[in-house]
């Protein structure tokens, strides 16, 4: 589970910024773990209380999607950096451009628990280079953290009452490279424990290229359970149908991919005959309604999943990551949640998370949808903002933390929505003069 994680000169973010999924002290509602829905899992002997979800809001181009871009980052450079050596190639592009110093250095931190142990892991980075690195450990009935190891200015510095790592993992450690990933190549148990909580656990969907559409079917042929779980989510989000069904097959050129959705994320078209690298799997994915005989329904009729409408694609597409991480304890963190359905529909989506289905589980989602900001659905520790300033520099903050006037706190039975368009909260569009604009195209 993710506590909190912070990034500092990386994108638009030029100051550090922290984001939590602690809950905070002061705040109580919607944690009863007694009842059907709850906000809250307590975790671990410490009775640690962190929250189940939270939803990002701001204006565009704000930095919402800057925020997803460095948990992107930070999950992508632990698993692949010490295998792909030019991540940091063009990192420079992924620094903050709007400031005349460019020789800061960027700096990500993460707080998470995997398999009962609560881990403090960072690095930062200065120019092509690794900076530091570091690692810290607490056991669940440890009172407090120890170092794991520590990297600066090129030395690597372990613990070795809880980081065993082979002299090998040192000296093959690049500059531009991870010492994370490369112990977790050489067995080092402690970091291949860390690797397999991003690569399996830490899961990201941020636009319109992420296959989802392919994972849930591969989810829904996996077991009877898993299909009858999604088969009946869509029955109940009333798209009109009554099952799901799909046929898998291994495509060696574009044409072979029979499902349409699934050709046009490769990039490719219904005539195109590029070879498929490695042979992938490919799926013919059919939706069945009802057929009527007048009022009398007789038959089920397929429909190709390419034919529905773009909501039922992109519920479909989230609903089989959504049940895996609500069942298996993992972390979901999706970018411009919302877009393409109803409000209704993506309420309920986010009532799963706080029900008790969740398994442990921990929901992340940036939208606009303010009909969301209701306080029977989030409390204000899960309610976030981005906001950039004249400067392009975005700021992140709760509403738990956000102060009226700089003085008056937020209440729990405030109005969110209303007040957050009202901009009493900030994080709005700032429009210009409309009204001058039509005067002047409108001739």
């Amino acid at each position: 589970m993710l506590i909190d994680f912070a990034v500092k000169n990386f994108l638009s973010f030029k100051d550090e910024v922290s984001f939590s999924m602690l809950a905070a002290k002061s705040v109580k509602e919607m944690e009863d773990t007694n009842n059907v829905y709850s906000n809250v899992s307590v975790v671990g002997q410490n009775n640690l209380r962190l929250l189940k979800a939270a939803a990002i809001y701001g204006a565009n181009g704000s930095g919402k999607s800057n925020l997803i871009q460095a948990f992107i980052f930070f999950r992508n450079f632990v698993v692949d950096s010490f295998h792909k050596d030019t991540l940091l190639n063009d990192f420079k592009h992924n620094q903050f451009l709007f400031n005349s110093d460019k020789d800061n250095a960027s700096a990500f931190e993460m707080t998470f628990i995997t398999e009962d142990t609560k881990y403090r892991y960072g690095f930062s980075i200065v120019g092509e280079t690794i900076d530091k690195e570091w690692l810290f450990e607490q056991q669940a009935d440890a009172v407090k953290e120890s170092y794991c190891f520590k990297r600066m200015d090129g030395e690597i510095t372990c613990n070795a009452k809880n980081f065993k790592v082979t002299k090998e993992a040192k000296a093959s450690t690049r500059n531009n490279a991870l010492f994370l990933s490369a112990a977790a190549l050489f067995n080092a148990e402690t970091a291949i424990k860390i690797k397999r909580f991003f690569t399996d656990s830490f899961n990201i969907i941020s636009g319109v290229k992420d296959n989802t559409v392919s994972v849930t079917a591969q989810k829904l042929n996996e077991s009877d359970d898993m299909h009858n779980r999604i088969v009946e989510f869509m029955k109940l989000a009333d798209f009109g149908i009554e099952d799901v069904r799909v046929e898998e097959s291994l495509a060696e050129s574009i044409t072979d991919i029979k499902d349409p959705i699934l050709r046009k994320l490769l990039g490719g078209t219904d005539y195109d005959k590029r070879p498929v690298e490695n042979k992938i799997k490919s799926w013919e994915i059919n939706t069945y309604h009802k057929e009527f005989d007048g009022e009398v329904p007789c038959d089920l009729v397929p429909l190709n999943l390419g034919s529905e409408s773009v909501g039922t694609i992109k519920t479909f597409a989230m609903i089989g990551p959504w049940l895996d991480t609500l069942m298996n304890g993992k972390v979901l963190i999706v970018d411009e949640f919302g877009a393409s359905l109803h409000t209704k529909l993506a309420l309920e989506l986010l009532r799963l998370f706080q029900s008790k289905l969740n398994n442990g589980s921990q929901l992340i989602v940036t939208t606009h949808d303010t009909n969301l900001l209701r306080k029977d659905l989030f409390r204000r520790d899960q309610i976030w903002f981005t906001e950039k300033d004249e400067y392009g520099v975005s700021d992140l903050y709760s509403l738990v933390e956000y102060r009226i006037n700089q003085a008056t706190s937020v209440r729990n039975d405030a109005s969110f929505s209303k007040d957050y368009l009202a901009g009493k909260y900030g994080a709005i569009p700032h429009f210009g003069n409309i009204q001058q604009f039509i005067d002047d195209y409108g001739r």
